[in-house]
């Protein structure tokens, strides 16, 4: 039975970042988040464990704006792994965080051969 419940739903950066880190991770080519050493320039691999660390989550005069910061497999075609990406990161946080208006950003910071 479902229906609509009057109030408000809140939802933490958080919980936006794992729902976008969990929906990328099942994206064709993403081999998975990245986190860039400042001191040595190098973007490494983050264990599934720690997927907020590629993430940013910032509001934006009430749009949300999502960064991703991945690492996608050798020889896949960016542009339309790019596309796939923020397209199913918008419906999941839509279907599940009821965010309509988000913006996805795809920082592709290296490549790996699995």
């Amino acid at each position: 039975m479902a229906g609509s419940v009057p109030g408000s739903l809140k939802v933490s950066n958080d919980v936006i970042a794992d729902l976008a880190g969990y929906a990328a991770l099942e994206c064709y080519g993403v081999v998975g988040m990245a986190i860039t050493d400042e001191q040595e320039g190098v973007a490494r691999l983050l264990p599934t464990y720690r997927l907020r660390k590629g993430i940013g989550v910032s509001s934006e005069g009430g749009r949300v704006a999502v960064d991703l910061h991945v690492i996608v497999e050798a020889g896949v075609n960016m542009a339309s792994v790019s596309s796939n990406l923020q397209s199913t990161v918008k419906f999941i946080l839509c279907k599940i965080a009821e965010l309509d208006d988000v913006e996805v950003r795809v920082h592709i910071e290296g490549m790996r051969t699995r």
